[in-house]
């Protein structure tokens, strides 16, 4: 029996589920370097592919895009990209499910049939079921019994989940196989199981003890699923004791997480809609959430109150309420008149501000111009991307809810655009909502900072543009279009939005009446940080642009905003020989603005349209205002024929 026999043999015997994933990997790991130093590559090489299943991302939510590194509902776990001998890039996938031949689909059948782990064997049936390579992938007794199979496994994951203790993510786990299940049955009308299965649903959102750890997100997990395939629920469940259910647990939630209240609500509105009933209670209720979210905001100074007091006006307006409009109404002028041009979200205790509020106008007062924007590059309003690190590792040690919560992010659409399932996922959401906190907290002291400089006559258009003419912003960049040399500087696409910037806000101190406009600038800004970007890898010499494959030809593509963030790293996980000396703080900054979905993602929001009027904020300006001061700073020398930037 060779170590792989063995290894597997283990498994068989082991009562490894989902929270081992980690330990398999290392375990497989060990495996292959033991079968290479035997000289038996081959089996190594099998041994490898076996690890991959375990690493595979596997979900309904997963659209085909070989491109993309994605077929049917099978998805990489981690990527990059890769350089060819002729210099080009092309993407880099791990695992690269899109490679996997018609032998490798025909290994994972067999494992599924030999395996006797209930966890590793539906591992191996979702390959064979997503890949849908094998004969027996298109079989309906197949897709039966690993529909049972994730069920049961479900179900087991369900009652580790009720015994508690620190760091049990079983509730997360419960719920994504559970939705597997539920998908295998859906898709191919599995029948008894897709009504057992809505029906367990149902009772499990029912029993759920809204006091306990994990409340929030199970209920809106369990009853969005529910929703979202209300033809079939509806036939079977009682849709009015879901919306009651949701409506407890949010009354339960306000106690300590208005938040969380309010994300029951949005829930049981999409579901009353579905229903045709009317949602004006509902609203009603929301409205009254963000008025406590208001006034709990004006109590501590915080400059959130604003936001929170206009979305309930505009919630009483949209129902029709006059005497709740007219309350709003003087209540959210008396807010303007404390606080304007502003949408932060981050609670502060009033001796923060006004610690915070002396050293602004010190900071002000002891600064000309150039020390001025010299602040916005070193940007002593956000701490280090390590401390954020370390705070978010210490705060999933302190409490398992925040650990587990959410398991997804949605848009204001209500689409789930990013999913946590794994540890390096929660750890990475854990990260995300860590650095989120610190942003909000460094975005108001930096808008603060903005707006008493500006009055200080100390930030202008005139003294920006000033100090960006000294930069490589500044400087000519030859580009050939179709044989021609064109000569452009970066500097001059930033100049319509930076000037728009400063006329918005001449015209709102000389009248604060007046109503700023700031669509055209974030629009303007947030592309033309995209552009620098790509100024920038040209600069260093890293190609904005990647090859692919369409049938014969090769076909050339811009690269993703993503990619370019990738590439700019100074030590890439996948290229560890680059050497960029790109700020990493910078870099995360911007992916957190511009890219990240946990973030603002504003490049992505600019681009397709997906952003409302009153959603473009102040701060939004600000912050693409330090982001583009940030990569001013940058210089570049030639070393050896090459170009490499250096920060100053």
């Amino acid at each position: 029996m060779n170590a792989l026999e063995k290894y597997l043999k283990k498994i068989d015997e082991s009562s490894y589920d989902c929270k081992d994933v980690h330990t398999i990997n290392s375990e497989f790991q060990l495996v292959c370097k033991q079968l290479l130093e035997e000289g038996k590559q081959d089996i190594a090489a099998i041994a490898d592919i076996d690890r991959q299943v375990f690493s595979v991302q596997k979900s309904f939510d997963k659209k085909p895009d070989n491109e993309k590194g994605i077929i049917n509902g099978l998805s990489w776990q981690m990527s990059g990209t890769e350089t060819l001998e002729d210099g080009s890039q092309v993407p880099l996938y791990w695992p690269d499910v899109t490679k996997y031949t018609q032998q490798d689909f025909e290994y994972f059948e067999k494992r599924y049939n030999d395996c006797k782990n209930l966890y590793a064997k539906t591992e191996y049936g979702l390959m064979v079921y997503f890949g849908e390579k094998t004969a027996t992938s298109r079989h309906n007794d197949f897709k039966r019994q690993l529909c049972n199979e994730l069920f049961q496994l479900s179900k087991e994951y369900h009652d580790k989940a009720n015994k508690g203790g620190e760091k049990n993510h079983y509730v997360l786990y419960f719920f994504h196989t559970l939705r597997l299940a539920f998908g295998v049955a859906e898709k191919s009308n599995l029948e008894p199981e897709l009504t057992n299965l809505i029906q367990y649903i149902f009772e499990t959102h029912q029993n759920w003890d809204i006091t306990k750890d994990g409340t929030l997100r199970i209920l809106l997990d369990l009853s969005g699923l529910l929703s979202d395939y209300f033809g079939l629920s509806n036939k079977l469940v009682d849709f009015q004791k879901v919306v009651y259910k949701n409506l407890e647990g949010a009354k339960e939630l306000e106690k300590t997480y208005v938040w969380g209240a309010m994300y029951a609500i949005d829930r049981n509105i999409a579901i009353e809609q579905k229903r045709n009933i009317p949602v004006t209670d509902l609203l009603k209720y929301k409205a009254s959430l963000y008025e406590k979210l208001a006034t709990d905001a004006e109590n501590k100074s915080n400059l959130a109150c604003v936001s929170f007091a206009e979305n309930a006006l505009r919630i009483y307006q949209q129902i029709k309420l006059p005497d709740d409009i007219s309350r709003l109404e003087k209540y959210y002028s008396e807010l303007r008149g404390k606080f304007r041009l502003s949408e932060i979200r981050q609670e502060l205790p009033k001796e923060h501000v006004d610690n915070m509020n002396e050293r602004i106008l010190k900071a002000v007062a002891d600064n000309n111009e150039r020390g001025i924007i010299h602040h916005f590059i070193t940007s002593p309003w956000y701490d280090t991307i390590q401390n954020i690190k370390d705070r978010s590792i210490e705060l999933s040690k302190q409490t398992v809810l925040l650990s587990m919560l959410p398991t997804s992010i949605m848009d204001k659409f209500g689409n789930t655009v990013d999913v946590f399932y794994t540890d390096e996922e929660k750890e990475k959401f854990n990260f995300w909502n860590s650095y989120t906190f610190n942003f909000q907290i460094g975005t108001q002291t930096m808008h603060r900072f903005f707006i008493e400089a500006y009055k200080a006559k100390k930030l202008s258009y005139a003294s920006v543009i000033s100090y960006l003419e000294g930069t490589w912003f500044n400087e000519v960049i030859v580009r050939n279009y179709h044989g021609q040399a064109v000569d452009v500087k970066p500097i001059d696409t930033l100049k319509p939005g930076l000037r728009r910037l400063f006329e918005e806000l001449d015209s709102f101190f000389a009248d604060n009446t007046y109503q700023c406009e700031f669509v055209t600038i974030i629009d303007s800004l947030t592309l033309k940080v995209e552009g620098l970007l790509r100024y920038f890898c040209e600069k260093i010499g890293i190609a904005t642009f990647k090859t692919r494959q369409k049938g014969s030809d090769k076909l050339v593509m811009e690269k993703l905003l993503d990619d370019l963030l990738a590439d700019i790293a100074h030590e890439p996980p996948l290229k560890p020989e680059q050497k960029t000396n790109f700020d990493e703080e910078d870099r995360i900054l911007i992916k957190y603005v511009l890219a990240e979905k946990a973030g603002l993602n504003l490049r992505n929001a600019v681009a397709h349209s997906l952003m409302d009027v009153f959603e473009y904020s102040f701060e939004h300006v600000v912050v693409l205002f330090c982001i583009i001061i940030k990569l001013s700073k940058y210089k570049f020398i030639e070393t050896k024929g090459d170009s490499h930037d250096i920060s100053s």
